[in-house]
């Protein structure tokens, strides 16, 4: 053959044929260096000419044991002083390399289709079998919990059917709503600045006043955001709260929460 039209042989399937050959022709030497294998691929008579992107493939997109950066081809195994041989099964792989190992034989000219059954049949033979993707744990999940919708319930119904009663807007006929007196509760935060208030969890903390505005301070440190009144008056329009979830949108939450839940702040 003159030469291997590469119009359609793709750059990575080229450097595999390159290492298969150097293997196949060498069974007592276990790889072969970057420099040798670009080498095969120049030989004469093998390919009309060289393409870009061939270098590139032996020493990073074609190997498995490296992070990728685009290809994530598991066609090459990178040994620790540097050189290269084929993957073979249960080979150590990047958690991120997901591809092909081999070429397909549709991809490669009949005269190369020898390479590919080399290697499954010797090269690859004695290699442990790679986990089938529905043999692995995660996929043994399917279909756990399947008799909950045996009823016909759908998901949602199911989901909505469990928080039932976790949220009422009804008022007890004994309790009568409590207005809160903005005015009153900001002259409460005037009059406790510089104590200590706690968090949910326990933690200490202080603030200060700037205007309509409050700084947070913990362990001495100022939270470097300003707290506008604004937003504590967005908070206190919540209240009762029930946990700092409720506050969740605004800031410095954890605080605002220490603060509107204190006797000294609300009363």
């Amino acid at each position: 053959m003159a030469g291997l039209a590469t119009s359609t042989l793709k750059v990575a399937d080229e450097a595999w044929i390159a290492l298969a050959t150097l293997l196949r022709k060498n069974p007592n030497r276990e790889s072969f260096t970057s420099g040798e294998i670009l080498a095969e691929v120049r030989r004469p008579g093998l390919h009309y000419h060289l393409r870009p992107g061939v270098q590139t493939h032996i020493s990073h997109h074609n190997v498995a044991n490296i992070q990728p950066s685009s290809a994530r081809y598991r066609m090459f195994f990178r040994l620790p002083e540097g050189t290269y041989r084929l993957y073979r099964a249960g080979d150590p792989t990047h958690s991120e390399r997901t591809g092909k190992t081999r070429p397909r034989h549709q991809d490669l000219h009949v005269e190369f289709h020898s390479l590919i059954d080399w290697y499954d049949s010797e090269y690859n033979a004695g290699a442990p079998r790679e986990t089938p993707r529905r043999e692995h744990a995660i996929f043994k999940l399917a279909g756990l919990g399947k008799e909950l919708w045996a009823t016909g319930e759908t998901p949602d119904e199911h989901v909505a059917r469990l928080r039932s009663g976790w949220y009422t807007t009804e008022t007890p006929r004994d309790a009568q709503p409590r207005a809160i007196d903005d005015a009153s509760v900001w002259s409460n935060v005037l009059q406790h600045v510089g104590e200590e208030f706690r968090t949910a969890t326990d933690l200490p903390f202080t603030y200060e006043v700037d205007g309509n505005g409050l700084w947070f301070s913990r362990e001495g440190k100022r939270v470097p955001k300003r707290l506008s009144r604004n937003e504590f008056e967005k908070g206190l329009a919540r209240c009762p709260l029930h946990s700092v979830s409720d506050l969740c949108d605004l800031f410095d939450p954890s605080y605002l929460y220490g603060l509107l839940t204190d006797s000294r702040i609300i009363g």
